[in-house]
């Protein structure tokens, strides 16, 4: 059985971006199956591929295969006859990632890209929270202050506010989508996620007028048989990132 791979976690935001999913899976099938970076993809090759991705035609497949080259994700060597895998790691210095944390990838996960994904995109940005809040020793979101306690703090054990909104203006994803990204990571514990809500709103007519006044998002919700205002899902990954090695200027 194949060791798994640490796979940057740019790849994931960028196949979701780019909607190509379906491909970067495949892509991750052969690297699993292919540990040496390299492989012929002779007929029964591409047969076992297409059975294990269940590809239903060989023009997919050769469609797929054509995209990686494309991408820059394969290199074809015409005088051998062999396609070669590139590293992740020199596919990252290709499309100038940074990043240094990476997902663990094994044949029992590798299919669930959605739903890692999510992960991915979550748990950065639960790091990348908690990061600042060190740094800054606090920081206020939609009028609640979260502060970095004390140096024995755990980050690791705490979660964090990840709005929807903030997915779309700092990658670009609709909050529709990033919705979804979050329900499937959710379904499949890769995340915990944590509802919140606010104390009871004794008037509501008079909070959606005031809410229409400031323009904001009318949140407003009747839960445990009261109205209250959504507040921003808290977010814990229930997995560690790896790292990859820094790159060399």
């Amino acid at each position: 059985m194949s060791a798994g791979l640490s796979v940057p976690i740019e790849m994931f935001l960028e196949g979701q971006k780019q909607s190509c999913g379906r491909k970067l899976r495949v892509f991750l099938c052969l690297k699993l199956l292919y540990k040496s970076g390299k492989t012929k993809l002779r007929e029964k090759d591409l047969l076992f591929l297409e059975l294990v991705e269940q590809i239903r035609t060989r023009k997919t497949t050769l469609q797929y295969i054509q995209f990686f080259i494309k991408k820059g994700w394969i290199h074809y060597n015409a005088r051998t006859g062999y396609y070669i895998l590139k590293s992740f790691d020199r596919i990252r210095t290709e499309n100038d990632w940074k990043v240094r944390l990476a997902y663990p990838v094994t044949f029992e996960n590798y299919q669930n890209i959605k739903a890692i994904t999510g992960a991915v995109l979550y748990g950065y940005l639960r790091k990348d929270f908690w990061r600042k809040v060190r740094k800054r020793k606090s920081v206020q979101i939609k009028g609640s202050t979260y502060h970095f306690l004390s140096s024995n703090f755990n980050c690791q054990e705490a979660a964090a506010p990840i709005s929807l909104s903030g997915i779309n203006k700092i990658f670009g994803l609709s909050v529709s989508t990033a919705s979804r990204l979050k329900a499937r990571a959710g379904s499949q514990e890769l995340i915990k996620i944590t509802k919140n809500y606010s104390s009871i709103i004794p008037h509501k007519r008079a909070m959606e007028l005031c809410l229409k006044y400031n323009e904001l998002e009318n949140n407003l919700v009747f839960h445990q048989g009261e109205y209250r205002l959504q507040l921003i899902d808290t977010i814990l990954p229930l997995f560690l990132f790896t790292k990859r090695k820094k790159l060399k200027a």
